[in-house]
């Protein structure tokens, strides 16, 4: 250190100038220029960040959009075939049962696709944090897979032409995970902008760990 009146070099933390006798407590309380400045992006006491949620999701009923649109044309269709059927003339007529045919079967493509639609909207649950993807399958045993996001290569987008109109559709996630390379999110309502977050996060989480290793 300096002595911060006259510039002669003194003993490090000297409280009074051997020459001058001036007063150097700023000088010893101030840090040595020469120093190394310890870095700031170190947690607190070495512990690595908080995992925080930053989305939760679930299969929406729009990805079942082709299904209800094929439930109803089958619907519309029988009724059309059961008036040609039963008109005057025809070997139908009169005949009651016939409709009892017709009123089962018209009905049942769309009973099964509102079935599917409420099963897959309470057994498929997701859920992004800060660090990992998760995906819940089930609805009393459950399967729950996860891949951590500093091991993801890729996030794509599907989506079919129906998918489109009702704003649904999948996200895969390709990663170097050994037990789960590949994960599908499916019936994501506006998947682009989930996946769009999704690799926010990816790319956030590689910065930290990148930071961590250079502390």
């Amino acid at each position: 250190m300096f002595c911060n009146k006259c510039g002669i070099e003194l003993p490090e933390g000297s409280g009074f100038c051997n020459k001058c006798g001036a007063s150097q407590g700023a000088a010893a309380a101030a840090p040595d220029p020469a120093a190394p400045i310890s870095g700031g992006a170190k947690p607190a006491d070495g512990q690595p960040p908080k995992e925080e949620d930053v989305w939760k999701g679930g299969y929406s009923p729009r990805a079942m959009g082709m299904a209800f649109v094929g439930a109803g044309i089958w619907f519309v269709g029988m009724w059309i075939a059961y008036f040609m059927l039963t008109g005057k003339g025809t070997w139908f007529e009169g005949k009651s049962w016939v409709v009892w045919v017709f009123a089962t079967l018209s009905p049942l493509p769309l009973l099964y696709a509102v079935a599917v639609a409420l099963w897959r909207r309470l057994t498929l649950h997701y859920r992004l944090t800060t660090q990992r993807l998760f995906v819940q399958v089930g609805l009393i045993g459950r399967r729950i897979e996860e891949v951590e996001l500093i091991r993801v290569d890729d996030v794509t987008t599907s989506q079919g032409v129906i998918e489109r109109m009702f704003d649904v559709g999948t996200v895969k996630i390709s990663s170097s995970d050994v037990t789960t390379p590949t994960m599908l999110l499916l019936g994501l309502k506006s998947p682009v902008a989930i996946k769009e977050k999704l690799r926010a996060q990816v790319q956030e989480r590689r910065k930290r760990i990148v930071n961590l290793n250079q502390v």
